[in-house]
């Protein structure tokens, strides 16, 4: 009874208290906004470009690359990617992109989704293979939810301290976790207490409606804890704009006029990214 009176009060209270405190918006009149990534205190655009929809099939290598040096090049300095986008395409033309100096520019993610310790080494080898980092900024665990027993592959199987080994050796900077579609997990993934650093979820104006919402319930907890809140999902997967109630561009603002850190967004043309 005390959690619950004391997560409506962080409801109540931290999305626009603390929210406000860990979002400065930057000065920039050309360029896009800025806010802090949690307890990072990282400076991250307010939009972040998706690493799934950059290199779909239709979309050529060269203007896979073009969209992302003119998303770096208009302010942008978060990539989303994950191991598992496009069997490796997405992390591998975005190595390509970054050549140059425009790695120097951005800060750096992927996503694995492995539940075992040795299948996490593998994947996180590959994606530096693929892409040619030497080192990521951001490593996170991929779909917490979407199957059970994840929550405790992380925290019982060594995960954690893998990831925390890794951290270490300068793999990455630091470490979150992503879920798609029960709040309950990311609920849960927080709670347990490991202090993560970012965490990854839909937020759009069909979830504010659910029972059990990201945005009502996982969004204040992970404020309260100083994460860097990404959120995506903000068009439903592709929904809203089919049901006419919201554009994707509204859909878009929605999930930026909460107390996020960033929005992630798929963009798959430059007519899109402008």
């Amino acid at each position: 009874m005390e959690k619950q009176s004391r997560r409506k009060f962080v409801k109540n209270m931290s999305g626009l208290a603390l929210g406000a405190s860990l979002m400065p918006w930057s000065c920039s009149t050309d360029k896009v906004p800025h806010r802090i990534l949690g307890r990072t205190r990282e400076k991250v655009s307010l939009l972040t470009l998706g690493g799934g929809h950059m290199a779909f099939e239709h979309v050529s290598d060269d203007d896979c690359i073009q969209i992302i040096r003119r998303a770096i090049d208009g302010g942008v300095n978060f990539l989303d990617n994950a191991w598992l986008y496009n069997e490796g395409r997405s992390e591998t033309l975005m190595g390509l992109a970054l050549k140059d100096g425009y790695r120097e520019k951005v800060l750096v993610m992927t996503k694995i989704v492995g539940r075992t310790v040795e299948d996490a080494k593998v994947q996180i080898e590959e994606t530096l293979e693929r892409s040619g980092l030497d080192s990521l900024d951001l490593m996170q665990f991929h779909a917490i939810g979407s199957e059970p027993g994840v929550v405790e592959a992380v925290y019982d199987e060594g995960l954690i301290e893998w990831a925390e080994n890794q951290r270490s050796q300068g793999v990455f900077r630091y470490i979150g976790f992503t879920g798609h579609t029960d709040p309950q997990p990311m609920i849960d993934m927080i709670e347990r207490g490991f202090p993560w650093d970012t965490i990854q979820m839909p937020i759009n104006i069909a979830d504010h409606h659910r029972e059990l919402s990201f945005e009502k319930d996982v969004l204040p907890l992970a404020l309260e804890n100083e994460i860097g809140i990404l959120a995506m999902k903000t068009n439903c997967f592709g929904e809203l704009g089919k049901s006419g109630i919201a554009s994707p561009v509204e859909g878009l603002r929605y999930a930026m006029s909460q107390p996020v850190s960033t929005v992630v967004s798929g963009i798959d043309t430059l007519e899109i990214l402008e």
